[in-house]
């Protein structure tokens, strides 16, 4: 009997060759920057710490540019994360919907902004409450003798004024990572899919189809 090979996937019920795949991923990229309840709302985001080991954390998807293949999140320029970058901008970030039964996995180099236009725009797009990260008198994961928000503890239980947060616009970043690599993983009971592409420039220059 002759093997037939298909150049196309199907998830929920739809066909996708990997044109449509890149596609859809970066749909479901843009989707979750703009839908609080998305499962791509969060990524977990990967750094090479100062011992040169892995390190991790979840943040939110703030904005994706699917023209310029740029995905944003926001960090406290005090944080480590944020060092880590200084020295080495390359950066992992890891996508995972298990409603959606997909996994997105991108590689991309970090460009950071703080007092500057772009960082000036997030900042002003921010919500009061979100401000409070930024608002920490000492830096992110600084030792503390007992349990502290950080900032004052007023705002336990009100959320801060413009004028209150506007002074920490000083700690707040945006970084802008730039894709070069993205891996598309369909988690599916009769078997799962995946397809791998790298971008030059923003520009798509390579796409196959991989073993899961």
């Amino acid at each position: 009997m002759k093997t037939i090979h298909e150049d196309f996937i199907v998830i929920n019920d739809s066909k996708y060759n990997l044109n449509q795949i890149e596609s859809l991923a970066w749909k479901k990229l843009v989707n979750g920057s703009v839908e609080k309840k998305n499962g791509f709302r969060t990524m977990c985001v990967g750094t090479v710490d100062e011992n040169k080991t892995a390190a991790l954390r979840i943040v939110v998807n703030r904005k994706v540019d699917e023209v310029h293949k740029i995905i944003y999140f926001h960090t406290d320029n005090r944080s480590r994360k944020f060092f880590d970058l200084l020295r080495n901008n390359h950066i992992s970030l890891l996508f995972y919907d298990a409603r959606q039964r997909v996994q997105i996995v991108v590689k991309a180099c970090a460009v950071l902004h703080t007092s500057d236009a772009i960082a000036h725009e997030r900042w002003k797009a921010t919500s009061p409450q979100a401000r409070l990260g930024y608002m920490t008198i000492e830096a992110p994961n600084t030792k503390s003798d007992r349990p502290t928000l950080g900032y004052e503890e007023r705002f336990a239980s009100i959320k801060p004024s413009e004028e209150e947060s506007n002074p920490f616009e000083k700690n707040f970043a945006v970084v802008a990572c730039a894709v070069y690599e993205l891996e598309f993983l369909y988690l599916d009971f009769h078997g799962n899919r995946k397809a791998n592409f790298s971008f030059e420039n923003s520009v798509l220059k390579q796409s196959h189809w991989a073993v899961p």
